[in-house]
C-alpha cells in the first residue's frame, strides 16, 4: 500500500523537529543563610499582624491574602525556632487584639500609631511584624488560531488516500495574566514604635506559571484553598519574606535555575554537563562559549549556576551580574544576583 504524500511530509516534520530541540538543565539550590546581625534577645517575643494588602483587589481575595501572609510569616518563624534552636516565642494571634482601622497605616505605608502597636505589648509581645503586600494583575488579551475541522483531511488519512479537503481554523480569544507582587515587612518595637528591621522588596513579576510550591503553601491546610494564580502570588510573597527574615534569623533559601543554551556549541555542551552534575566541566564549556561571544548572556548565567553549585560565590555573582547587564528585565537573572548576594 502506498502511503499518502501528506503522511510522509508529517513524519519528516516530526523527526526534524525532535532532533532540533535543545536540552535544558534544571538545577536546584538549597542553602542556609545566617543573619549578619542576630536578633537581640529582648525582641524574641513576637506578634505577627495580618498584612495590609492592596492592588487589583477585584482580581484576588484581599482578605484571604491578608491572613495567609501573616500565617506564612508565623509558620516561617516557627520553623526557624525549631530547626535552629532560636529562642523565639510567638504570641498567639487570636489574643493579639490590634485594631483594623489604621489611619496611620493608610497614610504612611507601614507605620502604626503608638497606641495601636502598644496593644500588642499588652499581650506579651516585645516585637511586632507588620507587612504590606501590593499585588497587580495585568490581563492581556489576544487572538490565537485553533483547528476546528479535520473532516475530509482525516478521512483521506484513514482511508489510505490523500484526502480532498484541508483543516479549518478559527480565531479564538486568548488571555494571559502578568502578575507583579511587591512586599514590605517591618519588625518593630511596640513600646516605642521604633523600626528594628525593615525590608522593601523589588517588584517581582511572573507570567501565569507557578514555581516550586513552598512547604507552607504546599501543605494540605492551604493548598486546597489556592488557585493557580494564588500559587504564583504565594511563591513571590514567600521569596520576599525570606529576604526579610534572613536579616535577623537563620533562613533556608531554596531556588531552581533553568539553564538554556545559546547557539554556541560549547554552551550546549555546558548545559549537558549541568544535567549530569559535572559542574567543573560545565563551567569550562560556558567559559569557552563566552570567550567566543562576550554578549552570550545564557552562557554567563550557566557559568554562574555552575559556580554557585561549586560554592564559588564571588565568581557566580560576577557571571550573574554580567548576564543581568545584557538582560536587565530577566527575573531569574535578578533573583540569582539577590540570592548569591545574600549568601556572600
Amino acid at each position: 500500500m502506498r502511503w499518502p504524500s501528506v503522511c510522509l511530509g508529517l513524519t519528516l516534520l516530526i523527526v526534524v523537529t525532535g532532533c532540533s530541540k535543545s536540552q535544558v538543565a534544571t538545577v536546584d539550590f538549597s542553602s542556609t543563610i545566617q543573619p549578619k546581625q542576630p536578633l537581640p534577645e529582648k525582641y524574641m517575643n513576637i506578634a505577627v499582624r495580618n498584612a495590609d494588602v492592596t492592588g487589583d483587589t477585584q482580581e484576588f481575595d484581599q482578605k484571604k491574602w491578608s491572613t495567609m501572609t501573616a500565617d506564612l510569616i508565623q509558620y516561617s518563624l516557627q520553623q526557624a525556632a525549631e530547626k535552629y534552636k532560636v529562642p523565639l516565642k510567638l504570641v498567639d494571634r487570636e489574643h493579639v487584639k490590634l485594631a483594623m482601622e489604621e489611619k496611620d497605616l493608610a497614610a504612611a505605608g507601614l507605620t502604626d500609631s503608638g497606641d495601636k502597636v502598644a496593644s500588642a505589648q499588652l499581650q506579651g509581645a516585645t516585637a511586632v511584624i507588620t507587612s504590606k503586600v501590593t499585588i497587580k494583575i495585568d490581563k492581556q488579551k489576544g487572538k490565537s488560531s485553533t483547528i476546528t475541522d479535520l473532516g475530509s483531511w482525516a478521512s483521506g488519512w484513514h482511508g489510505g488516500g490523500g484526502g480532498g479537503g484541508g483543516a479549518h481554523s478559527e480565531e479564538v480569544e486568548k488571555e494571559s495574566r502578568n502578575i507583579a507582587v511587591q512586599c514590605q515587612f517591618q519588625l518593630k518595637d511596640p513600646a516605642t514604635n521604633e523600626i528594628i528591621v525593615s525590608y522593601t522588596g523589588k517588584p517581582m513579576q511572573e507570567y501565569t506559571k507557578a514555581g516550586k510550591t513552598s512547604p507552607f503553601f504546599g501543605s494540605g491546610k492551604t493548598e486546597a484553598d489556592m488557585t493557580p494564580r494564588d500559587k504564583i502570588i504565594g511563591d513571590m510573597v514567600d521569596r520576599q519574606l525570606r529576604e526579610f527574615l534572613v536579616k535577623f534569623i537563620p533562613t533556608d533559601i531554596d531556588a531552581t535555575a533553568t539553564v538554556k543554551p545559546s547557539k554556541h556549541e560549547m554552551s550546549a555542551a555546558g548545559v549537558r554537563a549541568l544535567v549530569t552534575d559535572d559542574y567543573e566541566t560545565a563551567l569550562q564549556n560556558f567559559k569557552q562559549a563566552i570567550a567566543a561571544d562576550n554578549a552570550d548572556h545564557r552562557s554567563m548565567y550557566g557559568a554562574g549556576v555552575a559556580c554557585e553549585k561549586l560554592k564559588k560565590y564571588d565568581e557566580a555573582l560576577k557571571y550573574y551580574k554580567q548576564a543581568l547587564s545584557f538582560e536587565p528585565k530577566n527575573a531569574e537573572y535578578a533573583q540569582a544576583v539577590e540570592r548569591v548576594s545574600a549568601i556572600k
